[in-house]
C-alpha cells in the first residue's frame, strides 16, 4: 500500500478528527469534501463528483463508502481500509444508508459537510428518510480547521511542488524568445509541469499576455505578444495533492513603467514576509504589505486579499481561503507551520496584472519562502 504519509501521521490526524467530532457535540461526521477525505484517509480520486463519503464516528472506527470502480484506490492508497462499494449510482444513498446501519452509526446527532461547489449529498431529505434515527446537522469547519497547520512532511511536499512550478516558470520564460502568443508560453509551462511530475492542480496556471491579464482569472487565449508586452505568469504545481504557486511577469523588453510596478509588488511581498510571525494577526500582516504598496503609489491598484492558506486541494479551487486568509480586519493570529500564497497583485490601468507572488510558510522566526527563484521579472536571457 503506497501511502503519501506514514500510517502514524494518518492515525494522529484521525484521532484529532474524532476529538473534534465529539467536541462539536456530534456522534459522527459524514465527510464529503475531497480534501478532507484525503487528509484523514489518504483516499483521493478525480472522480469526486460522484457520491463518496468518509464516515468518522466519534468513538468507532471510520469507514468509506465509494464507487465500486474506486475500490483499488482504497486498497492501494488509503489508510482507512474499511469500505463499502456503490455498485449502482442510481441508489447511492440507499447503499450509503445500509452501510451506516451495518456499522451501527445510525443513531444520534450526525454532521454533514456542506460544500456548495462539490456537495455530493444532493438529497438530504431522502437520507433523513433512510436513516430516521439520525438527527442531521450541517457541519462546516470540523476537519478544515485541522488542516491549517502543516506537518513537516506536508511542507516537504509543498517545497517539491514549488520547485516544479519554478522549473515550469523558467520554461515559460525561455519560450518568450520565440513565442508569438500567450498560448505558446502556456504550452511550454504546461509541458514542463507534466514532464516534471506535477499532478493536476486545483486551479490552472494563469498565463495571460498584455493588458488582458488585468481581467481576473483570464487565461491564455492566443493573444499576440508584442515586443514590449509583458506576460502574466502564475504557475501552480501539485505533489500528492499538495500545492505550490508563484507569480511573476515575463517579457523580452519590458518597459520601465512595467518594471516599476513590479518592483512595488515585490516590495509589498517582502513586507508581508517580514511581518509573518506566530501570534501576529492576519490583519497586521496585511497592513504591512499594503503600507509598502502605498509608499510605491500602488495602493489603489491592489484590490484583492493579501494571501490565502495553501495546501491540499482539488478542483475547482486552489486555496484554503475558507480556512484562513490574510486580509484586512482579520484578527486571527498566525501559527507556525501555516502556509500561504502571498498575492500582492496590482491591476494597473493600461498595462494589466503586475505582481510578484510566493508560497511562504510561517516559521518560528518569521516568514520563510518555500521557493528560490529571484524576486524579479523573468526573461529568456536572465533565466
Amino acid at each position: 500500500m503506497a501511502l503519501a504519509f506514514e500510517a502514524s501521521e494518518y492515525a494522529a490526524r484521525m484521532e484529532r478528527g474524532q476529538r473534534a467530532v465529539a467536541a462539536a457535540g456530534l456522534d459522527a461526521l459524514i465527510v464529503t469534501a475531497p480534501e478532507n477525505i484525503c487528509y484523514l484517509s489518504g483516499f483521493a480520486t478525480p472522480g469526486y463528483h460522484v457520491f463518496q463519503a468518509l464516515v468518522v464516528p466519534a468513538r468507532q472506527d471510520p469507514f468509506l463508502v465509494i464507487r465500486n470502480i474506486e475500490v483499488d484506490n482504497v486498497r492501494n492508497h488509503s489508510w482507512v481500509q474499511r469500505h463499502y462499494p456503490i455498485d449502482n449510482l442510481d441508489i447511492a444513498l440507499d447503499i450509503f444508508a445500509a452501510a451506516v446501519k451495518q456499522e451501527r452509526a445510525d443513531k444520534g446527532r450526525v454532521g454533514i459537510e456542506v460544500d456548495g461547489a462539490r456537495q455530493s449529498i444532493t438529497r438530504p431529505d431522502l437520507l433523513a428518510r433512510l436513516l430516521p434515527g439520525v438527527e442531521f446537522e450541517p457541519s462546516l469547519g470540523v476537519v478544515d480547521a485541522l488542516r491549517a497547520v502543516k506537518s513537516p512532511r506536508e511542507i516537504d511536499y509543498m517545497r517539491q511542488a514549488v520547485a516544479i512550478a519554478e522549473q515550469a516558470m523558467l520554461a515559460g520564460a525561455r519560450s518568450l524568445k520565440t513565442a508569438r502568443t500567450d498560448s505558446d508560453v502556456a504550452a511550454a509551462i504546461n509541458g514542463e509541469l507534466a514532464a516534471a511530475g506535477s499532478e493536476y492542480t486545483g486551479s490552472p496556471s494563469y498565463v495571460v499576455g498584455g493588458i488582458g491579464s488585468g481581467q481576473t482569472h483570464a487565461n491564455h487565449a492566443r493573444r499576440p505578444l508584442g515586443p514590449t508586452d509583458h506576460c502574466w505568469l502564475e504557475v501552480s504545481a501539485s505533489v500528492q495533492r499538495y500545492h505550490g504557486v508563484l507569480g511573476r511577469i515575463g517579457g523580452t523588453a519590458l518597459p520601465a513603467e512595467t518594471r516599476k510596478w513590479f518592483d512595488v509588488s515585490a516590495a509589498a511581498l517582502k513586507a508581508l514576509i517580514a511581518a509573518m510571525r506566530p501570534g501576529v494577526t492576519a490583519a497586521t500582516v496585511d497592513a504591512a504589505g499594503r503600507a509598502a504598496a502605498e509608499r510605491g503609489g500602488a495602493g489603489g491598484y491592489w484590490k484583492n486579499r493579501a494571501a490565502y492558506s495553501l495546501g491540499l486541494s482539488f478542483p475547482p479551487g486552489l486555496g484554503e481561503g475558507h480556512i484562513i486568509d490574510i486580509k484586512p480586519k482579520d484578527e486571527r493570529p498566525l501559527k507556525a507551520g501555516m502556509v500561504f500564497h502571498l498575492i500582492p497583485i496590482l491591476k494597473v490601468p493600461g498595462i494589466g496584472a503586475i505582481g510578484c507572488t510566493e508560497t511562504v510558510m510561517v516559521g518560528e522566526n518569521g516568514g520563510e519562502r518555500l521557493g528560490k527563484l529571484d524576486l524579479a521579472p523573468v526573461t529568456p536571457w536572465r533565466n
